[in-house]
């Protein structure tokens, strides 16, 4: 074993060297460290039996079986008009017995259903229907046959999930009816074609670009499910190979950045922070479901016994999404199980770049249902970019973003965590500048949010990353320069704000961590074997207790303010006091901070962060170890395990890999194994006259 794990690290090594092209400059010789593994941490044989285990077929169907059978016991209500949240668990009673009379019974009812939210339905009744359709009565056969043919839905717009669930149900159901008259007068194989042709320009748009509603706590799972009921249920090996490569860009981009249990910040639409619905270390969200079926980690049990404690139980309406991906056989490669159990070398870095709304828009766009744009930007690849370091023990997440005060989605992103593994529920700490909600009413009160409100990416942050550390600057002004721009989006989730800004930031950490200690230096907190320094720039710094149930929150206070983070383990540096004592002598630079807006600061493994405040936009002037970041040259993925570059996915944990060539019509796979550092080609997969070929 011990042979094996050398293998793995010269393999990591190696590989990432010899596929590298040569760089030309600092920055890309940056970006090429960034792919690398620097000082790896030992890695405990027994640990990989155990990882292994965890991501093993046998071990996925269970899960999948727990979340079956306690979403077969979920509330049902078969007079509801609405089957958002009843197919998904009728398609859990239907996985147990699928002569289920509860379930069937339902299916004419729930199946008419249309008004707000009616892609939900449409998109699990399509999975209903071709998994269990020989279940169905010819009468309800019938009726599902003029509903579906009558409905106006399936080419139109929406948010980016919703029209993944209209376009691929539109898919489901044109294969099935290929002669019937559809809306717009289409026959069901000129809709599968239609849909099949958004399949072929989304995918080719993530490839380029990524997704827009990327990991987030909510999003990734409504948006994974979708494109399940492709992959397994299509007629179409087209549309099965291009949901399949689509599935693999995201659940590797999800894989990269899992840990313990939560999906590593920055992520997008994190609504969890106004609604009380959090990541915790055990699955809660409904993205953190996804991750835990099909890889495990954090602390949600997988004993049946305990599984069904009311913490863990599924519930509505976070279940559905678990219930969903339960439901389906499909699983990831086990070489994106691996990466997000992280059965691999650690640690390694990630970076990242994220396009906005119109680089992935131009797919949604037919000549029926959308057939104009519903946002005015020019195309960004780099629009936002993300810079993340994953440990065996800890992660840090950070991020970069384009300045754009109306975007719904800067309300509800968190751009910077420490994460860290924990028995207890919370294990992340989040740094937040009261402003999307301040005068926003806590619910059933009239007292507002106030310094309570935590949501959102502040315009007035600017942070930069390396490694084990980060610096994060705040220049809060007194009055916001963006009053009255309340953003686009759901009314629901309109900004409310004060005029007059909270000058201070708060740094939220459990309640539950072990241990704190304040000094003249700063505030060093330690979980376990992980330890983390907190360096504000300035003295005042206090603790108090907040509105957040379950945290507690140092305050700094001022305008021009902000922290240097480094986090450590035992691994590193043996003690908590030897972590203090390092991190306390560490060069924390703020002489030039008044009239520069400027910060230096020197780690303990003697790598150097500059930044100084940008007040043009909202990305920073900063260098790591003297080199500039060049924000326009952000690589669209960068780590040791998933790289894209110019539309060409490679996913690897060291001991084998693959490639998504998407830069043709239709996806290309060619999977390698890794010995000694070289890869030997073992197949290729690709489409040949409307046929899966295999070499």
């Amino acid at each position: 074993m011990d042979a094996c794990i050398t293998r793995l690290v010269v393999a990591l090594t190696t590989a990432t060297l010899c596929t590298l092209p040569c760089w030309a400059d600092d920055f890309d010789s940056l970006v090429r460290r960034v792919g690398q593994i620097a000082n790896p941490e030992s890695f405990d044989p027994a640990l990989d039996t155990a990882l292994a285990r965890d991501v093993s077929d046998e071990a996925v169907a269970h899960r999948k079986a727990l979340v079956v059978g306690a979403g077969a016991e979920a509330e049902f209500k078969p007079k509801a008009r609405n089957p958002k949240h009843q197919f998904p668990v009728a398609l859990c009673k239907l996985s147990l017995d699928r002569h289920d009379s509860t379930a069937l019974d339902y299916v004419p009812r729930g199946m008419l259903f249309r008004g707000q939210g009616d892609t939900f339905g449409k998109s699990s009744l399509s999975r209903l229907f071709c998994q269990f359709g020989s279940a169905l009565t010819p009468e309800v056969i019938e009726g599902l046959r003029k509903e579906v043919t009558t409905y106006e839905g399936f080419l139109g717009g929406g948010t980016e999930n919703h029209v993944t669930m209209r376009r691929t149900a539109g898919c489901l159901f044109g294969e099935r009816f290929p002669d019937a008259r559809f809306h717009y007068e289409l026959t069901g194989a000129q809709l599968a074609e239609e849909c099949r042709n958004y399949m072929r320009d989304y995918g080719k748009a993530i490839f380029r670009a990524s997704m827009v509603e990327y990991l987030s706590p909510i999003y990734h799972a409504v948006n994974t499910a979708p494109w399940l009921n492709v992959v397994e249920l299509a007629e179409s090996a087209e549309a099965r190979i291009m949901a399949r490569a689509i599935l693999d860009w995201m659940l590797a981009d999800y894989a990269l950045n899992h840990h313990h249990g939560i999906i590593l910040p920055p992520v997008q639409r994190a609504k969890g922070l106004m609604t009380d619905s959090y990541q915790l270390s055990h699955a809660r969200a409904p993205s953190q479901w996804t991750g835990w079926l099909y890889w495990g980690g954090g602390n949600t049990p997988q004993d049946e016994e305990q599984f069904r404690a009311p913490e863990f139980t599924i519930k509505q309406p976070y279940g559905i999404f678990a219930m969903l991906h339960a439901v389906s056989s499909w699983t990831p490669h086990p070489i994106i199980r691996n990466i997000g159990a992280k059965r691999l070398q650690t640690p390694y870095m990630v970076w990242q770049s994220r396009g906005n709304w119109a680089c992935i828009e131009p797919a949604q766009v037919n000549a029926y249902g959308k057939k104009t744009f519903a946002h005015d930007q020019e195309p960004n690849p780099r629009y936002h970019m993300r810079s993340v370091y994953v440990a065996r023990d800890y992660a840090i997440g950070a991020s970069y973003r384009h300045e754009d005060i109306m975007d719904p989605i800067t309300r509800h992103a968190i751009p910077f965590i420490v994460g860290w593994r924990s028995p207890d529920p919370r294990n992340w700490l989040i740094v937040a500048h009261p402003y999307w909600y301040t005068a926003r009413k806590w619910e059933g009160s009239d007292e507002p949010l106030g310094a309570d409100d935590w949501s959102g990416v502040s315009p007035f942050c600017q942070m930069v990353h390396w490694e084990n550390a980060a610096v994060l600057m705040f220049d809060i002004p007194e009055r916001d320069p963006y009053e009255g721009k309340a953003g686009k989006g759901s009314p629901l989730w309109l900004s409310e704000r004060t005029e007059r800004l909270v000058q201070a930031v708060y740094v939220y950490v459990p309640e539950t961590i072990d241990e704190k200690a304040q000094t003249p230096a700063g505030v060093f907190l330690r979980e376990g074997d992980v330890y983390i320094a907190v360096r504000p720039f300035q003295p005042g710094a206090r603790w108090e207790k907040g509105g957040r149930a379950g945290f507690r929150r140092l305050v700094l206070p001022g305008g021009l303010v902000g922290a240097a983070i480094e986090v450590g383990d035992a691994r590193e540096f043996g003690s908590f006091k030897a972590f203090q004592d390092r991190a306390a002598s560490s060069r924390l630079d703020v002489s030039r901070l008044d009239a520069e807006k400027r910060v230096i600061y020197r780690s303990t493994r003697g790598h150097t962060l500059d930044i100084r405040y940008n007040p043009e936009n909202w990305l920073p002037h900063a260098s790591v170890n003297g080199v500039q970041l060049d924000f326009d040259r952000w690589p669209t993925c960068e780590s040791p395990y998933v790289t894209c570059r110019d539309q060409v996915l490679d996913v690897n944990d060291g001991r084998q890999g693959f490639t998504v060539d998407w830069r043709g019509d239709l996806p290309e796979y060619t999977y390698y194994d890794i010995t000694n550092g070289r890869k030997t080609m073992t197949r290729r997969e690709r489409i040949e006259d409307g046929m899966l070929r295999m070499e």
